[in-house]
Parts: structure tokens; sequence; C-alpha cells
């Protein structure tokens, strides 16, 4: 019997007992008083490539509001040259309320080393009100510095010595709609330099008219530049330098160059004599 059996002689399966049936996995089935129950294969069906071209094409039409938004706001600053007393004039179209709003002006002015510097911005008309405002100012080759913001009987003032040429500080101010008497940086040089940098910025959440005009004269300088920039959440809308102080006119010349002038003037009239 065991040799047979090592052999696999004498022992046959029937033919019944080899084939095996696997039922087949239905999609989904139903126990009495529970859900149907999935097949696992079914749980997850990827995205067609119409839903892909579907959510591209959301994403663009956000983009396109977004962009449309910010691109909408548009700035006209004039003029191109002041000189003291002269003013400067910033146009806001389509400005919206909720933007975070900065009006800021940079200058670079000629000074005498060692001596004072100052500069001011007089009758800031200013259409709409900054809430949570700020005022910063920033100075370069200065060694004293003192900054004013003056609006009627109000006047907030704060000053500082910088620390190798730079000061810099910024004050929490309610800027309301209306007309400011003074926004104004002063104080004295270095003694090596012969020009200052200068920054103010006015920032807030504007709140007002979405057409408007901001307006100021500006004193102190003789010679420089002044950009103006307009900034809508951070974000730079436009920019413009100015030039300041009259225009420089071509100077007569003097010296050897004057001698010679009138040398050939009198050579041409002897000539003419002798004729």
């Amino acid at each position: 019997m065991e040799d047979e059996f090592a052999d696999g002689v004498g022992l046959e399966i029937p033919e019944h007992l080899l084939r095996v049936n696997v039922p087949e996995v239905p999609r989904a089935c139903t126990l009495p008083g529970s859900s149907p129950i999935m097949n696992p294969r079914t749980l997850y069906t990827p995205p067609s490539i119409g839903d892909h071209m579907q959510r591209l094409l959301l994403i663009l039409l956000a983009l396109c509001i977004l962009t449309g938004t910010a691109g909408a706001i548009t700035v006209e600053i004039q003029p191109d040259r002041v000189v003291d007393g002269d003013q400067v004039t910033v146009h806001l179209h389509d400005l919206p309320n909720g933007t975070v709003f900065s009006l800021k002006m940079d200058g670079e002015f000629a000074t005498t080393p060692g001596g004072a510097f100052s500069f001011s911005t007089n009758q800031l008309s200013m259409p709409f009100t900054l809430d949570k405002g700020t005022v910063t100012a920033n100075l370069e080759n200065t060694v004293t510095n003192t900054l004013v913001v003056r609006r009627g009987e109000t006047q907030a003032k704060v000053g500082g010595d910088s620390k190798n040429g730079l000061f810099s500080t910024v004050q929490n101010v309610s800027i309301t709609a209306g007309t400011y008497d003074e926004i104004a940086v002063s104080g004295t040089v270095l003694p090596d330099a012969t020009t200052v940098r200068s920054s103010l910025i006015l920032t807030g959440v504007k709140q007002g008219a979405s057409d408007a005009t901001i307006s100021f004269t500006v004193h102190g300088v003789t010679e420089g530049t002044l950009t103006i920039s307009v900034l809508a959440n951070t974000a730079k809308v436009y920019g413009k330098e100015i030039a300041l102080g009259p225009l420089q006119t071509p100077t007569q010349k003097s010296g050897a160059g004057a001698i010679v002038g009138v040398l050939g003037v009198v050579i041409a009239m002897v000539a003419c004599r002798r004729r």
C-alpha cells in the first residue's frame, strides 16, 4: 500500500473534485437592514478629460476676474516739474473701497554738507479716509530728524537721531478725509553729504469715493527729484518722477571765450570800414 501511494498508482481523484468554482463578486449586494456593499473596484472613478477642462476654465476665469479688478485702477500724476510752492495732483479712478492704499513720496534733494534741510507737503487734500492709517518717514544722510503731521489745531510730532546716517519712524495716525496743513520732514545733514534722501508714505484701508484727486504743494526744496507712487494692496499701480526746481538754462561764455568773441567782432568791424 505504501509503495502504491508513493508511485502515484492506485489513487484516482474524481474529475468533479478537480474543478474549482470561484463565485463572481457582485458589484453591489444588499444585506437585510444594511446599505449596499460596493465592489472595491467601483469606488474610484478617474476624472475624465472634460472634468479637467472644466476645472482649468474655472481657474482661468478666477484669474481673469482678479486681474481685471487690479488692473481697473488708473492713476494720473501732474505736473512734470515743480518749483517751491507749486501744486502736485494725483488723479485716481476706480479705486475700490477696502483697498490697502499707499501714497509714497520719495525725494532726493541737494543740500549743504552739515547744514539744515526741510521738505514739506502743505495743504494736502485727502479726498477719502484711510482706516488704520500710518505715516512712515525714512531719511538717509542725516544727523537729526523731525516728522510733523499737522491738521488745524491737531499736531503729531516725532524726532530722533540717525544711526549711521539713517532714520526711520512709523506713526499710527488717523487719516480722515480733509485737508492737512502740513506733512513735513526736517533736520540736519551729515558733514560730508551733498544730498538727502527721504521717503514719506501714507497708508491705510481706503473708504470713500472711487474717483478722487489728492493734491498738495511742495515747499523747502530748490533742486532735486520727487517720485510719487501709488500702491494698492502693496502692489505698485503707478509711479512718476517729478523734477524739483527751475529748469536750468545754459550759462553764457566767460573768460577767454568771451574775449575771443569780442575780438572777432572788432576785427570784423575794422575790415568793413577799410572796404
